[in-house]
């Protein structure tokens, strides 16, 4: 299982959208979003491309098919010289879902970065919670905080791979 990051460029914006339009389906669940009525759900996804450096999106690729996507995000990159790095969105199609890819996957990610870490998911996504606690806690060897959000009703695991 060959799992690939391919960075998202502007030229491919419609590639990233086209998938946004699945992971908010998906989370539709728990935001209770409702379909637009050209049958799309809201969504501009532009500003990864408008000279904000802080947005990194990436395509994960299980042998070159597309398996999902994620975008990392550079928290406070524009105050701070060593930002707190943030999943910010990371889904893996359903087909794809229970097979280990989404672990693979999201090591790659933290392998991109040496960088302080944080991974906020809603109360509500308890499939979420477990899964980012499970693959926290295995790369972690057990080494991370949680925190509840009450005013955001979020859970965040943070870590630090430096």
């Amino acid at each position: 299982m060959d799992i690939n990051l391919v960075p998202v460029t502007q030229t491919e914006k419609k590639l990233l959208s086209n998938l946004y339009q699945l992971y908010n389906y998906d989370f539709s669940e728990y935001t209770d979003q409702d379909i637009q009525s050209d049958g799309k759900y809201e969504g501009d996804i532009d500003y990864f491309w408008e000279g904000d450096l802080r947005w990194h999106p990436y395509i994960i690729e299980v042998s070159g098919i597309i398996a999902g996507f994620t975008v990392v995000l550079l928290e406070n990159m524009d105050t701070d010289p060593d930002p707190t790095h943030v999943i910010y969105d990371f889904m893996i199609l359903k087909k794809f879902r229970r097979n280990g890819i989404g672990s693979a996957a999201a090591l790659k990610i933290f392998s991109l970065y040496k960088a302080n870490w944080k991974i906020a998911q809603m109360q509500a996504n308890t499939p979420a919670i477990s899964f980012w606690r499970k693959v926290i806690k295995s790369y972690t060897k057990d080494h991370y905080t949680e925190i509840f959000r009450e005013d955001r009703q979020k859970y965040i695991q943070a870590f630090s791979n430096k």
